[in-house]
């Protein structure tokens, strides 16, 4: 944190960081360090993964004492830079040095040959400057309060609030977008005051003037805008695809503590596994799990039989959900904010067994994003040709009996005859129904204040600047700046952090993305076929059953279990919510989406389970909702 008055009280400040890095021990619990020069506190919870010696801790600084980091991720490609710029006379084996050695030979401009995730902060004492920086796709979480007291960042909410002794408000422009989506969009929080770094930028903060500035040193759209088409067709493509993924898993093996791989058995974590096992020295760890919620066996057969074929040492791990209350709130506890993925819950669990054995997992997320894995990549493919019948057909449907199918077509056909694309697309993205009215579950005036914000105004920036690529690419981009961040890799991270796991995802190393977003959406899913290219490019490595098997996941039964195990909680939160956040929630509107969910028909399970994490958030962190003030 920075101290905007140097004359501050230096054993509070002190006290207020070592606070922080307790509420962060989950995230680092190997180490910690703390650092003082001025008004610039830096502290770091170190999770020990390169260089395991006291030569890798941190706050780490340049032999001069000039420039100071605290760094949280991996960079990958750390020592091919380290011998591409003659960086030598290093006192760790650490990837931290030598990104601190390399800002503190060329600064700002470092930052783009960076591959990795990563959120880090550095100092330069005798610049008198602050760099805060989060990587090119947002892998890794940076949050920062910047007010006229100072400035105040940390990997999770709950540290900057250990770092003062304001009390929180919810930021209510920020609500319509949450309600749609079940978690805030494009560096929003539902904090006042509390943003997150976008990816691919860096903050600048002059301490002598206090002045900040934000730089973009990376974006997909100045990528796309400044690539030419990839030269060659199909076959290179493949061949191409085929190398880059292979040569982003073995970059990603790097580490001094064991690395495993989470196996599904479905094609982004069989492709992992099979490279990994290629270049691991020694029996690479595969892990599958099997919840006692699942359907059947869930994953376990394929993964297992994937296992076989690659020769890996496969763990199968049987969790049974236990109380599942207690998790939930946990989870919110570890959020910091109300996130609906109720997909947070197994990966916590499973990510709690495995941290016992390694601190390290590669996992497949980005495949679907980058190479079209989702059936809206097909439906935006042929919006045009789709958008006049869903026209057509959203109208007969109201004749239709009355089902839970019934409002998941309804919807849909709504989506793709919305007034504009970026309206469809933004719908396609959600599973609420504008026309049903989210924001009825909120009591006036505060849904009058909620619906002032533009729910879709990520969605509509995005279109924006990305127009011109081809519509399965522009689904792409969208993904990739939009969910992928903000809930994909946001729910991996804390999911997995919160039990010291590390997770590294080879499908976003930027030569591989820089790759694929360069190609037309014809080659990477011609007519709406889905991850074509990426399992012709998996032919031979991976089993056939996997390439040609339907696409599987995990059901988590968030529904049943808020008619179920979750009753008693969901009531007792909203008890407590109305009695101490009146005015806030229509608990009448609420009360009726429940008892009309459990009767069957129409199911509001989704909106009752975002409105179960708001109230558990709001009851756990004492958040205010001032509708009047924001109102002014």
């Amino acid at each position: 944190m920075v101290v905007r008055d140097p004359a501050s009280d230096e054993d509070a400040a002190t006290t207020r960081l070592t606070s922080a890095l307790g509420v962060l021990r989950h995230r680092g619990p190997d180490a910690n360090g703390q650092y003082r020069a001025g008004n610039v506190l830096l502290g770091h919870a170190r999770l020990s993964i390169i260089d395991l010696s006291d030569a890798g801790r941190q706050p780490m600084s340049t032999t001069d004492g000039r420039y100071v980091i605290s760094y949280n991720g991996e960079v990958y490609n750390f020592r091919e830079l380290m011998r591409e710029h003659a960086i030598d006379g290093l006192r760790s084996h650490s990837d931290t040095e030598i990104v601190l050695r390399l800002f503190a030979q060329l600064g700002p401009a470092s930052l783009p040959m960076l591959n990795g995730m990563f959120a880090f902060a550095i100092h330069d004492v005798r610049g008198q400057k602050l760099w805060l920086v989060r990587d090119r796709l947002g892998i890794k979480p940076l949050y920062y309060k910047l007010d006229e007291r100072g400035l105040r960042f940390a990997s999770e909410i709950k540290a900057i609030h250990a770092l003062s002794d304001d009390a929180p408000v919810c930021d209510l422009s920020v609500l319509h977008e949450w309600l749609y989506y079940g978690n805030p969009l494009g560096g929003h929080t539902l904090y006042a005051g509390i943003s997150q770094l976008l990816p691919g930028t860096c903050l600048e903060l002059d301490l002598r003037t206090f002045q900040h500035k934000v730089h973009v040193y990376w974006s997909l759209e100045e990528e796309l805008r400044r690539s030419a088409p990839l030269p060659g067709g199909e076959r290179e493509a493949i061949e191409a695809t085929r190398q880059l993924l292979e040569q982003a898993v073995q970059r990603q093996l790097v580490g001094d503590v064991p690395v495993g791989v989470f196996l599904s058995g479905g094609v982004d974590s069989s492709a992992i596994a099979a490279f990994a096992s290629r270049h691991y020295e020694g029996k690479l760890a595969t892990y599958c799990a099997g919840f006692d919620f699942a359907k059947g066996e869930g994953e376990l057969p394929r993964a297992r039989r994937v296992a076989q074929a690659l020769g890996t040492d496969h763990h199968e791990i049987h969790i049974r959900g236990g109380d599942v209350g207690q998790l939930v709130e946990k989870l919110v506890h570890h959020h910091d904010l109300p996130f609906a993925d109720a997909a947070n819950i197994p990966l916590y669990l499973m990510a709690e067994k495995i941290s016992a054995h390694t601190k390290v997992v590669l996992q497949g997320d980005g495949g679907d994003e980058l190479f079209g894995g989702y059936s809206r990549y097909f439906t935006l493919g042929q919006y045009w040709l789709l958008r006049p019948a869903a026209r057509l057909l959203q109208h007969l449907h109201a004749l239709t009996p009355q089902s839970a199918f019934h409002f998941r077509a309804r919807r849909y056909l709504r989506a793709v005859a919305a007034e504009d694309m970026a309206t469809a697309v933004a719908l396609l993205l959600t599973p609420e129904d504008r026309s049903l009215r989210p924001t009825a579950i909120f009591a006036t005036p505060l849904r009058t204040e909620v619906e002032k914000s533009d729910p879709f105004a990520r969605h509509r920036a995005c279109l924006q600047a990305f127009a011109g690529v081809d519509r399965v690419n522009l689904m792409s981009c969208v993904d990739l700046a939009i969910t992928l961040p903000d809930t994909f890799l946001e729910k991996v991270d804390r999911s997995t952090m919160a039990a010291s796991l590390e997770v590294r995802v080879p499908f976003l190393d930027h030569d591989l993305v820089d790759f694929a977003v360069r190609l037309p959406g014809a080659v990477k899913a011609p007519g709406g076929r889905r991850k074509f290219l990426l399992k012709a490019a998996l032919q031979g490595v991976v089993p056939d059953e996997v390439l040609t098997g339907p696409k599987a996941g995990l059901e988590v039964p968030y529904g049943a279990w808020l008619q179920g195990p979750l009753r008693a909680l969901f009531f007792d939160h909203l008890q407590r919510f109305d009695r101490d956040h009146r005015g806030v929630l229509d608990v009448a509107r609420v009360t009726q989406l429940y008892k009309e969910t459990g009767a069957g028909g129409r199911d509001d399970s989704y909106m009752l389970w975002k409105v179960m994490n708001l109230m558990i958030w709001a009851n756990d962190s004492k958040v205010r909702f001032d509708v009047e003030r924001q109102a002014r």
